[in-house]
Formats: structure tokens, sequence, C-alpha cells
């Protein structure tokens, strides 16, 4: 009598693949067999390129009893189709190699260009951050600058509202006094005018009198013309008088406008040291 005892068929190991490449895994043995240990072939692992088939073939246990002998015979059969043009060779792979390498050459250099590019933009961000913080210190003394000028200017503006106080009582004085230098001016044109009456009344009367001395020089003394000739000779000195006192009144005149105009830009020249100096 002999037993036959079918085993299940091992799972197939999914291959790893990557990109083009496949690595398969050994076919997976049953744990036991039914007398004897199954004598179990594996197949080596073995690295393909392009895509994998793997078939495993079912194995079978045989035991024969006869007498006190077990026979165990197990055998795995593994078969791949693989078509040509799915199968890359070694000179595929060595172009893709290349091809990969001239790739991350050029993304290498393009890496290094952007790096590159990206330090020269540090670089100036660096630099206009230093230019940022020298123009913010320079905003800082101009904003100082400005203050304590604002200051000055408020100062100043005190000084001004001051001078113009002060200015005021100036004017009102300035404004009489061009009412006296009118005043004086008008009283200088009548002196003048009357000096100029007083010296063509002088020549008249000079001329009255030569005239009578001449006309009377061999008359009485007691003739009444003659009293007559000594009281406008009496006239006469008293008008030399009154001339030399309009004359010295006049002088006195000019004299006192001087002394004014000098006194008014001594005053000028004070209040400019005073207002407009400090």
């Amino acid at each position: 009598t002999s037993v036959t005892t079918a085993t299940p068929a091992a799972a197939t190991a999914a291959p790893l693949s990557l990109g083009g490449f496949g690595l398969s895994k050994p076919a997976e043995q049953p744990a036991s067999a039914l007398s004897n240990p199954a004598v179990t072939t594996t197949q080596p692992a073995t690295l393909t390129l392009g895509t994998t088939n793997t078939t495993t073939a079912p194995q079978s246990g045989s035991t024969g009893t006869t007498g006190a002998s077990l026979t165990t015979t197990t055998q795995t059969t593994q078969s791949a189709a693989v078509t040509s043009g799915q199968q890359l060779k070694f000179f595929q792979l060595e172009e893709f190699i290349n091809k990969w390498t001239l790739e991350l050459e050029e993304q290498e250099k393009l890496f290094t260009n952007q790096a590159t590019q990206v330090n020269a933009w540090d670089n100036m961000l660096l630099a206009n951050g230093e230019k940022i913080v020298a123009l913010n210190e320079a905003v800082v003394k101009v904003k100082a600058e400005q203050n304590a000028m604002e200051q000055e200017l408020e100062f100043i503006t005190a000084q001004h509202t001051e001078l113009e106080e002060c200015i005021v009582p100036l004017e009102q004085e300035l404004s009489r006094n061009v009412q006296i230098d009118l005043e004086r001016g008008q009283t200088y044109s009548m002196a003048e005018t009357l000096d100029s009456q007083l010296k063509q009344m002088y020549e008249d009367l000079k001329e009255v009198i030569e005239h009578l001395n001449d006309a009377n020089k061999y008359t009485d003394p007691n003739d009444p013309l003659v009293q007559i000739g000594k009281i406008l000779n009496a006239h006469m000195n008293s008008l030399q008088w009154i001339e030399s006192s309009t004359t010295a009144i006049t002088n006195r005149l000019e004299e006192i406008n001087k002394m004014h105009e000098t006194l008014r830009k001594d005053n000028e020249r004070s209040f400019r040291l005073t207002y407009y100096d400090q």
C-alpha cells in the first residue's frame, strides 16, 4: 500500500524591484513531510534586469511503504519566460547611469549657481542692512538737530515779540519827533523869510539915511528933519541889532538841528546794537 501526499505550492515571492531592476527571493518549501524530511532544492537569488516572471512548480512528496522502508521524493522546478524586448543589457544600464550622472552634474551646477546667487543676495541684504542702520542713525541725528533748531526758532520768536513791544513806544516817539521836525522846519522857513525882509528893509533904510545925510549935511541940528534923521538912525541901529539877534537865533537853530540829528543817529545806532546784534 502506498500513500501519496501532495504539498501545496509555495507562494511566489514578490520580487523587489527598483526602476528597471528586479531582485527575487528564494522559493519557500513546506515545513515537513509525512515520514522523512523532504529534500529541498532552493533556487539561489538572481539579479535580473527588466521584468521577471517566476513560476514555481508544485512539489510532490511520494512515500512508498514496502516493509520498513519509506521513500520521499521532492522536486522543485522554476522556469522564467522573459521576452527579449523586456531585458536590459549592460550597455543600456551604462547609458542610463551616464545620463543620470550628466543630469546630476547639471543639477549640481544649477544648485551651485543658485547657491552663489543666494550668497550674493545675502551679502547685498547685509550691506543694505548696514546702510539702513547708518541711515537710521542719520535720521535720528537730523531729528535731534531739528528739535534744537525749533527751540532756537521759538527763542528767536520770543525775542522778536519783545522787540516789537519795545519798538512801539519808539515809533510813537519818532512820530512826535517828525511833528517837531515839521514845526522846526516851518519856524526856520519863517526865520529865513524874516531875515530876507529885514535885509531888504535895511538896504532901503540905508539908502534913505544916506540920502538924508547928504541933504542935511549943512543943516541946523535943531532942525526937525535932523532930529528925524537921528531917530531914523536909532531905528536903524535897532534894526541892525534885530538882524544880528535873528542871525544868532538862526545859527542856534542850526546847531540844535545838528545836535538833534546827531542824537537821533546815536539812538538808532544804540538801538541796533541793543536789539539786532544780539
